[in-house]
């Protein structure tokens, strides 16, 4: 069991850790773009924003700048998992349910905290056009990953280290959280961020209560006032910043994409 003791860990140990996440997260990004490329049967969230057809180089250079910043953040926030093994215990046999699975909500409630009212700062007038103006020129994602990534690099690294004060804020609670627990957030925040830049409609509900739904994140595009949440409308709810989805919204019959954007094929627009 020695191998899942983090404090242990060589740095090419580590390394190949972070190597193993990252390709995990494209693999996941590609297996949705293919699904719904070979006609998935889920339902396509219609365009009712300005799509961004081309990536220029700026994009280009920032999605590049974000996929860069993502293997430091990971070693760094790795590192400090190991100094503090009272805190994130990392042995096989210490995961159990209640430090692994039960934290994930409360990792999301607060990550989204924070990051909220970080993005709300973004949306004012005198710091807007210089750093998140950039992430708004897509009004209706679809790219998935790229989209989700293509920001300021000071607003990409803001909403990535908020991650980690996340997991710090619930230590600090006393709350423990498996490594194991660690990885699956991250795993998970990756994935939803990915969903919430495409036009998939998928929605989890618990006992019937909308937990999470990527259309919230499509209504902040066209609407950047509304919405703030990366993940949960908790927040926005509380501070009357909250938008529903509507389905009479707009829509621009010519603006509907089709198979030549990444991840939505022609045969699932209508449905």
């Amino acid at each position: 069991m020695s191998g899942y003791r983090i404090k242990e860990w060589t740095y090419l140990r580590t390394l190949s850790f972070i190597a193993v996440l990252l390709v995990q997260l494209e693999l996941v990004n590609t297996a949705m773009k293919l699904y719904y490329k070979r006609g998935g049967k889920t339902k396509v969230v219609p365009v009712r924003g300005k799509h961004l057809d081309h990536l220029d180089m700026q994009d280009i250079l920032f999605i590049g700048c974000s996929k860069m910043a993502i293997p430091p953040f990971i070693f760094l926030l790795l590192r400090w998992c190991h100094n503090n093994p009272h805190l994130i215990p990392s042995t096989l046999s210490s995961a159990t349910f209640i430090n692994t699975i039960l934290p994930l909500p409360l990792l999301f409630v607060f990550y989204d905290l924070p990051y909220s009212l970080a993005h709300r700062f973004l949306h004012l007038h005198w710091v807007y056009p210089y750093i998140h103006k950039h992430h708004h020129k897509q009004k209706a994602p679809s790219r998935g990953n790229l989209d989700a990534v293509n920001v300021h690099p000071v607003e990409f690294h803001i909403g990535e280290y908020l991650h980690w004060f996340a997991i710090w804020v619930l230590t600090k609670a006393g709350i423990k959280v498996h490594l194991f627990g660690v990885v699956l957030f991250l795993l998970a925040a990756g994935i939803m961020a990915s969903l919430n830049h495409t036009r998939f409609d998928v929605k989890w509900s618990l006992l019937g209560v909308t937990l999470y739904d990527p259309k919230d994140h499509d209504v902040h595009h066209r609407m950047p006032r509304q919405n703030y949440g990366q993940y949960v409308q908790i927040w926005d709810r509380l501070l009357g910043t909250r938008r529903e989805y509507k389905e009479g919204d707009r829509i621009v019959k010519e603006d509907q994409l089709t198979e030549r954007y990444e991840g939505v094929s022609k045969s699932s627009l209508g449905k």
